[in-house]
């Protein structure tokens, strides 16, 4: 894996669990989170996915775990994490006890029609091999099951993409579905959601704020900001967006 890719997804979650045990448990899921999703956004997945404390959910670049935990704290669900970083879960499986897999998307080490629901926040858009995970994904899904998404879509505009993302256009994206066999069922903006409230907010700075007054004089935590403003920038300017979408395996 290129070394900025391992700063921001290997060392950045390596800090994240130090912060998380020396500020307490409350900081958890709003860290864990960040950059896959608000509450909102994961409230809007979760409200049409529908998942039960007995539906076998797959959480595909799962990250952290915090959106795992967040779902098994509102409804009880427990997904199978799984990430291509071993630091990240190491995380969902000590701080949160998630079960949690190492491994490459394009292989799942999954058995055919292993889940009866999946989601992926934020990972489609950085991987040249879309195909090769929704392929995938289709495969370990039951028929009928349900796939959510939160994927950073780019527009016509011309920009130079950050390292690590490969953003598809929104049309791209709708194939790229309907070619391994899922069908849209509703799609979402998510600027078009709530922010996160004050107390998720702030629990989120306490992190932050630990990880700089600890790491902030080192490169790789400079590298990783530069990233988290090129993003910003590129949001706010209207050339990448993020979109929600659920889509439902064909037969």
């Amino acid at each position: 894996m290129a070394e900025p890719m391992e700063d921001e997804f290997g060392t950045m979650a390596r800090w994240t669990g130090e912060a998380i045990a020396a500020l307490g448990p409350d900081h958890a899921v709003p860290a864990a989170c960040r950059g896959s999703g608000t509450p909102a956004v994961l409230d809007w997945l979760l409200g049409r996915l529908d998942p039960t404390p007995a539906t076998r959910v797959l959480d595909l670049g799962a990250g952290l775990g915090g959106p795992a935990a967040y779902a098994q704290e509102r409804l009880g669900v427990r997904a199978v994490c799984f990430d291509p970083m071993r630091a990240a879960s190491g995380i969902a499986s000590s701080v949160f006890r998630l079960p949690a897999v190492v491994g490459d998307a394009a292989r799942l080490p999954f058995a055919d029609a292993s889940f009866d629901a999946a989601w992926s926040l934020g990972t489609l858009c950085t991987t040249e091999q879309k195909a090769q995970w929704l392929a995938e994904l289709r495969r370990v899904l039951r028929d009928d099951a349900l796939l959510g998404l939160l994927v950073v879509v780019g527009t016509p505009d011309g920009f130079t993409t950050p390292w690590g993302n490969a953003f598809p256009s929104d049309d791209e994206l709708a194939e790229l579905l309907a070619g391994a066999g899922f069908a849209i069922t509703e799609r979402e903006w998510s600027a078009q959601l709530p922010d996160a409230d004050e107390r998720w907010q702030a629990l989120e700075r306490g992190v932050d704020d630990a990880i700089a007054k600890e790491h902030g004089v080192d490169p790789r935590y400079s590298g990783v900001k530069e990233q988290e403003s090129r993003m910003g920038e590129l949001l706010e300017a209207g050339r990448i967006r993020g979109e929600l979408l659920v889509a439902r395996v064909c037969r």
